[in-house]
């Protein structure tokens, strides 16, 4: 396992409650590299000429910004790599001389909250077919959801990723924000939030899109804008969703 970090973690854990034996962790890092070998019970390095030459695959689980730089500093060339990047293609790691693969869980993860790897669409890719059947097996042992995706369709899903996950979020912390400068509790939304989930995943989320602005109710749009005044960073947020919502709904 190349990398301690959040995905690394929760992947690696799953992966040897599923039987992989995980031979070695490589970290940058060697608080973070010491306690994920601690849990994994294996052998952790800091040093890329220390890392074991003897396993099946190498995982390469980094930040997107440091995987390029990772490459370039590890020792072996020719044998069986895969990313879990989102956003970078498998060319990356078959130019820096790989039998390549990709190994992509698609799932936002948080050091504190144990995932349920059951459930997560792990979308794997693999520069030859033997490399494809070996990561399809091994998703396989933790994963009900194993799908074949390119590097391009990757992208477009990293992209779909952020929009639906990360600024989704974004606008719960707004949310909350406001209510938190009212006195109100957050949680008074959380029906709220779970049927719009449940009508996005019945139909199509256009298809169930409500609020003033999908009823183009410009009073209403007005009234919210005015009483953002006092927060014109959420004002600008408002109005662009907005009109965004009306621009897609084509009113």
């Amino acid at each position: 396992m190349i990398g301690a970090g959040h995905v690394a973690t929760h992947l690696s854990k799953a992966l040897q409650k599923a039987g992989i034996k995980v031979l070695q962790v490589y970290s940058r890092t060697a608080k973070a590299a010491a306690s994920l070998a601690a849990e994994l019970n294996c052998e952790y390095t800091i040093k890329p000429t220390d890392i074991n030459p003897n396993a099946d695959l190498y995982l390469f689980s980094v930040t997107d910004n440091a995987l390029p730089n990772v490459l370039s500093n590890f020792p072996y060339k020719g044998v069986f790599a895969a990313h879990t990047s989102g956003s970078h293609s498998i060319q990356l790691l078959t130019d820096a001389g790989f039998r390549s693969g990709v190994f992509y869980p698609l799932q936002t993860f948080s050091k504190s909250i144990e995932p349920v790897f059951s459930t997560i669409p792990l979308c794997i890719e693999a520069s030859d077919q033997n490399g494809l059947e070996s990561l399809s097996q091994l998703a396989s042992t933790i994963s009900n959801d194993v799908r074949h995706v390119t590097s391009s369709q990757r992208e477009i899903i990293h992209i779909a990723a952020v929009f639906s996950c990360n600024f989704t979020n974004h606008m719960y912390a707004v949310a909350e924000d406001l209510m938190a400068k009212n006195n109100i509790d957050f949680d008074i939304l959380y029906p709220l939030l779970d049927e719009t989930i449940r009508k996005a995943k019945k139909s199509r989320p256009a298809l169930v899109q409500t609020g003033p602005a999908a009823r183009n109710d410009q009073n209403i749009i007005e009234k919210h804008l005015n009483q953002l005044a006092t927060l014109p960073d959420y004002q600008k947020l408002y109005n662009f969703i907005s009109e965004s919502i009306q621009s897609q709904s084509g009113k």
